[in-house]
């Protein structure tokens, strides 16, 4: 029998069945390697994964050149030789091939060889991709994502209506667990749980463990079907009652996403994702609680998504549609005269059309764009405010910041680098921070607001009535200039308390050596009672709405350079 032909010439055919067969039992590639004639038989599955031409390859050396990554090719060639001369009977390594979408994959290749008449030389085994998820967990005893896959594949298939609804669980606070205790303690938290999740659900009930801290539960009951929110409610006892067990060594609570209703037209990955969802609801609403999957909220959801792709896209092609309008200061004690404006943010886009920027900002915020968008706003307001320098000599211009700018950019180095590119005075800018009680507590932030008065450039406590109305925090900080917010206004003009706590505020701002500018001042009658309260700057509607850099120009500086009261503001006199 010719060697090379051993392999086929010992009935290909059932070779290859019986491969087949075995794969079907199996998530691992079969093989047989003929290592005298260098033929290599492997199963249908492996072709369409790796870039094998066909199941039984007569070149398989050159072949596997193209398949195995080439700083492994010389290690594995080696191996399969001394298999092949007899120096060993086994070959067992992990090393990457490349896909078919020439990405790396790790596998582990397990073999033994086999040997027939006049020496002949069969290598039998299998492929192992390593990066496959488990199906089962070794920590808990549930089966994993990759089994909770497979079976809700089969029960979407079969019967989707037996499906009352799918849990989704989350530990809240499981990084810290592991971080402050260690991986076996966290490990100990997980076999708790699928304890307690398996006591609280009925027999009917299937439960896995997904990714980390995860678990699945699914109720596909028929007779008695368990209410979710009663499921949710006694595992959460049953979790405190285990803690009182254990003396409250370890306290933990858990976050849950629920889906239900009709099945029978999603799919696995619909499930994943909106469960998910629905989990992270949960846990942005406080945690500890149990969140349903409602489309709506989901819908907004992508479509937040899709806005922040728009605002990339934008963001990428030179801040195309976006612009900064500006909305005049003026100052109470030179006759409602101008001295500044607000620099504000507006975008529109091709798609969304005028975005509110209640909406585009916190966006930006969240996916970190706000970093190159916040630069873009300070050198165009720096800019702008130079060049109207020539018709208001102390004309100033106010830029918000945002906390993201403050924690993960180097804002000193952008301000001194803005201020002296443009040939901006620093004292022309003052930057605006919206109160909150983040700032209060973290030195490295005043160390960055004291270096910034150092060099000049004021701050200003925007929205100063929403938040946390710390008037240590106002000595702290050392704020110029102390923005009062709309609303608070508002309750002030409807309400005599308020507006006494108003000037309250005002008298001690002062005290501390700042400037109250009061902001959402609409109609003459606002104003008009307002002033009672002595603040030394006004910003709102009545003075002007925020407009682009031309409009305002013409607006508010055209006569500006002649006149003590700009142009636009001598109706409100």
């Amino acid at each position: 029998m010719d060697d090379k032909n051993t392999l086929k010439n010992l009935s290909l055919e059932q070779i290859r069945s019986v491969i087949e067969v075995m794969q079907q039992s199996s998530d691992a590639y079969m093989f047989i390697l003929d290592l005298n004639a260098d033929t290599y038989i492997l199963s249908k599955k492996a072709t369409k994964r790796f870039p094998f031409h066909t199941t039984v390859i007569e070149d398989c050396t050159e072949t596997l050149k193209k398949v195995v990554h080439p700083s492994d090719y010389e290690m594995v060639a080696a191996d399969l030789e001394k298999c092949r001369s007899g120096e060993k009977d086994a070959h067992a390594l992990e090393y990457r091939w490349m896909d078919r979408m020439n990405r790396v994959v790790w596998i582990s290749c397990r073999g033994t060889v086999v040997s027939g008449t006049e020496n002949h030389r069969l290598l039998i085994g299998t492929v192992s991709e390593l990066g496959k998820k488990a199906k089962a967990d070794n920590v808990t005893g549930l089966r994993r994502e990759a089994g909770f896959r497979l079976d809700m594949e089969n029960l979407l298939k079969e019967n989707p209506g037996s499906i009352h609804y799918m849990m989704r669980i989350g530990i809240d606070n499981f990084k810290e667990i592991n971080e402050k205790e260690g991986i076996e303690a966290g490990d100990e938290v997980l076999r708790e749980l699928a304890e307690c999740i398996l006591n609280t659900v009925g027999e009917h009930t299937k439960v896995y463990r997904l990714v980390a801290d995860e678990f699945m539960v699914v109720d596909e009951g028929q007779a008695m079907r368990q209410d979710s929110r009663v499921v949710y409610r006694q595992l959460q006892r049953n979790i405190a009652a285990m803690a009182k067990r254990k003396e409250y060594s370890r306290f933990y609570t858990v976050s849950a996403g629920v889906l239900e209703g009709a099945f029978g037209d999603k799919t696995v990955e619909d499930i994943m994702r909106f469960t998910e969802f629905a989990l992270n609801e949960a846990k942005r609403g406080g945690r500890n609680q149990m969140k349903p999957f409602v489309q709506a909220d989901y819908d907004v959801y992508l479509e937040k998504l899709n806005i922040r792709k728009a605002l990339r896209q934008d963001v990428n092609n030179d801040f195309r549609g976006f612009e900064v309008y500006y909305q005049p200061i003026v100052s109470v004690s030179d006759g409602f005269k101008l001295v500044g404006a607000e620099a504000l943010l507006r975008w529109k886009n091709e798609k969304y059309q005028n975005v509110s920027p209640a909406v585009f900002i916190p966006i930006l915020e969240e996916s970190g764009l706000i970093i190159p968008v916040g630069k873009y706003v300070l050198w165009e307001a720096a800019r702008t405010c130079k060049r109207w320098k020539q018709y208001i000599t102390q004309f100033h211009i106010n830029v918000n910041l945002s906390y993201v700018q403050l924690y993960k950019s180097d804002l000193m180095r952008d301000v001194e680098k803005c201020v002296q590119e443009v040939g901006l005075d620093p004292d022309s800018l003052v930057l605006e921070l919206t109160e909150s009680g983040y700032v209060e507590t973290n030195e490295r932030i005043k160390e960055l607001f004291r270096d910034l008065k150092a060099k000049n450039i004021d701050l200003a406590l925007d929205d100063f009535g929403t938040g946390y109305s710390n008037m240590r925090y106002l000595k702290e900080i050392d704020f110029a200039t102390v923005k009062i917010d709309r609303s608070f206004v508002v309750q002030a003009l409807q309400n005599e308390s308020d507006f006494n706590i108003i000037s309250h505020i005002i008298d001690m701002v002062h005290s501390l050596g700042s400037v109250v500018c009061m902001e959402g001042i609409e109609e003459k009658e606002e104003l008009s009672k307002m002033m009672a309260a002595k603040p030394d700057m006004i910003q709102g509607y009545y003075f002007g709405k925020p407009s682009p850099a031309d409009r305002f120009e013409k607006d508010f500086l055209g006569d500006a350079a002649s006149t003590s009261v700009p142009k636009g503001l001598t109706d409100s006199l």
